[in-house]
């Protein structure tokens, strides 16, 4: 794993970026974005929702020594929710992983 290159997530109607510790992410819609933070700030949560669907939360850690991502939201801001299939969970999962490592941060089990 190269940190010099950025690392880049597209699935489905949304794209992810992370660049020199922001991240960023796009979504094909009417909303006005992009969403644009720290890495080091950013939190994830996915949670199960019912019909085959999980959703996520992209949010600001309040403390930083948190998980990138997990199944428990963050006591901090929301910014951006994202429902994606559930089978496609793991795809997440696996990019956020990357990005944990990547900053030096925590993924939850």
């Amino acid at each position: 794993m190269d940190p010099a290159k950025p690392k880049v997530f597209q699935h489905g109607r949304v794209h992810i970026q992370a660049d020199r510790g922001i991240l960023e992410v796009f979504r094909r819609s009417n909303v006005i974005g992009p969403y644009r933070y720290p890495l080091a700030w950013v939190t994830v949560c996915a949670e199960a929702r019912r019909g085959g669907l999980t959703r996520l939360y992209f949010g600001i850690a309040e403390d930083l020594g948190e998980p990138i991502y997990g199944s428990v939201p963050g006591a901090g801001p929301v910014f951006f929710r994202h429902e994606i299939p559930t089978a496609d969970e793991p795809l997440y999962r696996a990019f956020f992983t990357e990005l944990a490592q990547l900053a030096d941060r925590p993924i939850a089990v």
